[in-house]
């Protein structure tokens, strides 16, 4: 009989077996490493007392010495290397330790001695710097992204260009949209975002290969590569005595410039005693504008183009440019250029190639039949490869910089759009960057914007790697989300719009935008938000040019009035409100703000609600894969039946929509947390009668959440109303009859929690009951679930228990997005709750939860939890610990809303409310605030163990003065302010 053996029901393990047989003869210590020696999975090759988890057995056996080594012991036995100290050993299974030779404890040491500085490291500046020699920990490990600056232009937040690069220079690039530049790869691999060609590139001396960029072959003599903020730098050193540096940065919009361009910078030096005569071939592969035919037909994709060259007004060859022959294609006009620099002299490519059959030849990418001597032939069809190259000689001791230009034009940057527009734009820019110090220019441009956009919130906490994540990751990671959403990193390379629930990276990108003097562009991006709701009051839940799925989900145009909110509060511009913005219904209509904010909160407090009074779910909510209901309808349709049912019951508008559908109980919360934001926005309006509308209001949703949502020891997920039988009422907590463990009494979820506190629903005493619950069921050494185990295919066919194994995802993983909203409930409570150490206990939870989060943590066991040292993945796998993508998520977003809660700033009509919480270990944190009109230099003091200002001595000091309380006006002098707190 067959039988199936899964990496999950193959309980054992190569180090548990290592263990099983090894662990009483000799000490395996804190690590050790091992393979299975063959597919039976009765003996392993292992290795003891390594520094850190790593696949070192795996490197190990792929070098020949050692390979050869072990083969002779490996016959129906498992064998260990171990090192005595001066010398390693072979252990077989029976115990017996043989010394091996002399050259294999050589090829071992060295391995063992190297592998701490595998993944690299990070210097005080945040920057990730990588051996291009070594292993990779994961697909995300070894990823940057770069994002252009638009702002100032007209659509920015479609129209910003950015890229993704790997270690090796590899990805892809898009410019508006989810156009793409360099084409990605619609591959199942995460570890290829882009075609493998993309900002590669050959060198040649005397017509042989002697150098490609992604390849590390025996003339590599060292290869590192740095990923900071918003550039790539990679560097070489041949044994041919080259020294080859690599810079990756996407091009500030300037008038003029194509829409979008991505520069590289490539320096050739030679570091021997004689001239070189060199030539370098560079190349990549264009996007194809026909993005649905990539699923469809290919050939489509490449018949409809034809290869282009571009010739300057000298009548020099330039670069290249796929021409496409429908006319919406022609909307979009890609482009590559270069300019090889040597001393004075400047010139362009002197030979192309527009073919990649032809170029590969009987060869491979890595190394090419047709790269050095190419073909010049213009091709009558795709795909957009294209090749550019060039001779050049290097005299000793000097260098010969290369800079290439990958880029696009587009009617979307251009009324009355052609390809003249394309070719004036690239004139434009090639005569920006004819001197070379225009390229080193733009580089500071592009530091010194992210070094100011940085300064809205800095910690000085003295941790260097703690403050530069911060400081410098974090926030860019936030910028970046701000026009991507979760459309564009390394796995993300489809074509995901931009969603609508995703403003939430608004809640804190906008304070860094205002304070660099950019509230005008944050009140268009809430605008652009706000034209994608409907009249109704439901909303797209994705967009571009246009949008999309309209009242699908039913939580998205409720983060709309966080986003106000905070906006309002923190800049008293409450003339926003009476801005006219178009409704999502087309038709040229138009409404105040105010009235889209209003038509939300009816939509979802009376409107689209269930039995008891709460939201709907609709087709899901917050979480994507919480689809209840089968028959869930969209907004679209809903607001068609619901007209026909005030017309045959003879109703008025604002009655409820009748309907069996399932209550979010997440919505409900998210709904009182948007009634109280609108109440507050209209106090600072002065407009009395909505406040009066809207406190009363919410207290309606208060009492309703309270009688139906809270089950003795949670607040349930999901009221149901389906089930006439009564066989199922609720989802989510205790008594639910859908718990998938035997011994959990129900299902949990983190959100109910979570938004339960943040919407100031939940009481103190239901605080400390759902606490413990959530030690019980959701807090692992991984983080804090986002559900406990669950049988949801009893509700429905497309949950999260329908699409993933336990401990993935929204089934049961440490959503990391979810579990910073948690944290950010466990501060906030931990800042109010009377029961001392309830707050303790909840402050330790949530500081748990940041370390878990915090990327640069990632290094101190990089090849188990994988992960990006710099940049925040979306979850954590709750039984490998491993940090799994994409890279976007709200986690980032929440990270700062938690960090910066943590350290005491919330922003209320009044001005800053003080109240920090640090760890119990600390003692002092100070850190920097800025304003729009001012500054703020905090410090903090405590002795060690738990603080807070709600049941512990403190003095406040503002500017050397005693304060009446912790408010701390937002002045407006243009003043350093400083503020000292000091727990007794």
């Amino acid at each position: 009989m067959i039988t199936k053996v899964t990496s999950r029901n193959n309980k054992i393990t190569p180090v548990d077996l290592l263990t099983q047989k090894f662990g009483s003869k000799i000490i395996l210590g804190d690590f050790s490493d091992a393979v299975f020696s063959d597919a039976t999975f009765k003996n392993v090759i292992g290795i003891a007392n390594l520094p850190m988890k790593a696949p070192v057995m795996q490197v190990l056996l792929e070098n020949c010495i050692v390979l050869e080594y072990v083969k002779q012991f490996m016959t129906n036995q498992s064998v260990c290397f171990v090192d005595d100290g001066k010398q390693f050993s072979i252990v077989l299974e029976d115990g017996k330790k043989i010394e091996v030779p002399q050259d294999v404890d050589k090829a071992i040491r060295a391995t063992v001695g190297d592998v701490k500085h595998w993944a690299g490291y990070l210097t005080e500046d945040g920057e990730h710097v990588i051996d291009l020699l070594k292993p990779a920990p994961g697909p995300h490990f070894y990823v940057n992204l770069l994002l252009g600056n638009r702002l100032g232009f007209k659509r920015t937040l479609q129209t910003t260009p950015k890229s993704v690069v790997d270690r090796f220079g590899r990805g892809s690039f898009r410019s508006h949209a989810a156009t793409q530049v360099l084409a990605t790869r619609f591959d199942v691999r995460q570890e290829e975002n882009g075609f493998p060609a993309n900002r590669q590139f050959y060198l040649y001396e005397n017509g042989k290969q002697i150098f490609y960029s992604a390849l590390i072959d025996e003339n590599i003599v060292e290869a590192t590569c740095k990923h900071l903020c918003n550039r790539t730098v990679i560097k070489y050193k041949t044994a041919c005595n080259l020294e080859i540096t690599r810079t990756i940065f996407l091009v500030p919009h300037k008038k003029g410039f194509p829409l979008a361009t991505e520069l590289q910078r490539i320096e050739v030096k030679n570091a021997s005693d004689k001239a070189r005569n060199l030539s370098i071939t560079y190349m990549g592969m264009f996007g194809t504008g026909a993005t649905h035919a990539i699923f469809e037909d290919v050939t489509y994709t490449n018949v409809i183009m034809q290869s282009a060259a571009l010739y300057n007004d000298k009548g020099e060859f330039i670069g290249i440019t796929p021409d496409y022959y429908p006319e919406e294609f022609k909307q979009d006009t890609r482009f590559v250029s270069m300019i090889v620099r040597n001393g004075d002299k400047k010139s362009f490519p002197q030979s192309f190639c527009t073919d990649y059959n032809d170029f590969i030849g009987k060869g491979t990418l890595e190394h090419p039949s047709g790269g050095y001597n190419l073909n010049n032939k213009l091709n009558r069809k795709g795909p957009g490869f294209f090749a550019l190259g060039s001779p050049f000689t290097v005299e000793a001791g000097k260098t010969v910089v290369i800079d290439t230009f990958t880029g696009l034009s587009s009617s979307k940057d251009n009324e009355n759009y052609s390809d003249a527009i394309m070719c004036n734009e690239l004139e434009n820019l090639l005569s920006y960057f004819e001197k070379s110090e225009a390229v080193e220019e733009t580089l500071n441009e592009i530091i010194n914007f992210h070094e100011n956009y940085c300064k809205y919130f800095e910690f000085q906490t003295g941790n260097k790697l703690f403050d530069s994540g911060f400081n410098k990751n974090l926030s860019f990671q936030i910028l970046y989300q701000t026009f991507m959403s979760r459309s564009f990193c390394q796995t993300q390379k489809g074509y995901r719009e931009i969603g609508f629930r995703e403003i939430q990276d608004m809640f804190a990108s906008m304070y860094y935008f205002i304070n660099i003097g950019y509230q005008e562009f944050v009140r268009d991006l809430l605008f652009e938000w706000t034209a994608n709701v409907y009249k109704m009051g439901y909303a797209n839940h994705n967009f571009y040019w246009v949008g999309k799925q309209p009242g699908l989900y039913s939580d998205d145009s409720l983060w709309l009035l966080q986003a106000y909110y905070r906006y309002i509060v923190y800049t008293k511009d409450t003339s926003v409100l009476n801005e006219e913005v178009p409704v999502a219904d087309g038709n040229n209509e138009k409404r105040a703000v105010r009235d889209t904010l209003k038509a939300i909160i009816q939509y979802s407090a009376c409107i689209s609600v269930g039995d008891h009074g709460l939201p709907l779910l609709d087709h899901a909510d917050w979480n994507d894969c919480l689809k209840i209901d089968n028959n869930y309808i969209d907004g679209a349709t809903k607001e068609k039946l619901y007209y026909e049912q005030l017309k045959k019951t003879n109703g008025k508008y604002g009655d409820r929509f009748v309907s069996d559908h399932s209550e979010s109980v997440m919505n409900a919360f998210l709904l009182k947390l948007a009634i109280d934001h609108l109440a507050e926005i209209a106090a600072l309006d002065q407009d009395a009668k909505l406040t009066q509308e809207m406190s009363e209001l919410s207290k309606v949703i208060y009492n309703r959440i309270q009688e139906h949502a809270w089950k003795e020891n949670f607040f349930a997920r999901v009221l149901l109303n389906r089930y006439k039988d009564g066989s199922y009422t609720y989802l989510g907590a205790k008594g639910d009859k859908l718990s998938d463990d035997p011994n959990i009494d129900g299902v949990y979820f983190l959100n109910s929690f979570s938004w339960s506190v943040l919407s100031d629903v939940a009481t103190d005493e239901q605080i400390g009951i759902m606490v413990d619950t959530i030690k019980k069921y959701l807090l692992t050494k991984c983080g804090l679930r986002l559900i406990s185990p669950a049988d949801l295919n009893k509700l429905a066919h497309d949950t999260a228990t329908g699409h993933y194994f336990f401990g993935d995802r929204e089934n049961g993983a440490v959503f990391k997005h979810a579990s910073m909203m948690a944290a950010a409930a466990l501060v906030k409570a931990a800042k109010k709750v009377k029961d001392n150490e309830l707050a303790k206990e909840m402050t330790r939870i949530a500081y748990f939860m940041v370390d878990l989060v915090l990327p640069y943590k990632n290094l101190e066991n990089p090849f188990q939890v994988a992960g990006n040292p710099r940049i925040c993945t979306q979850y954590i796998n709750t039984e490998t610990g491993e940090n799994i993508g994409p890279l976007l998520s709200g986690t980032a977003t929440w990270l700062n809303l938690t960090l910066i809660s943590l350290a005491g700033i919330e922003y209320i009509k009044e001005g800053i409310s003080f109240n920090p919480i640090l760890r119990e270990e600390e003692t002092q944190l100070n850190f920097v605030l800025k304003a729009p009109k001012c500054s703020y230099k905090f410090s903090i003091s405590k002795p060690a163990g738990f603080a807070r200002m709600e049941s512990s001595e403190y003095e406040l000091l503002i500017d050397g003065k005693k304060a009446d309380s912790a408010i701390i006006p937002m002045f407006t002098d243009e003043k350093e302010h400083t503020v000292t707190l000091q727990f007794k």
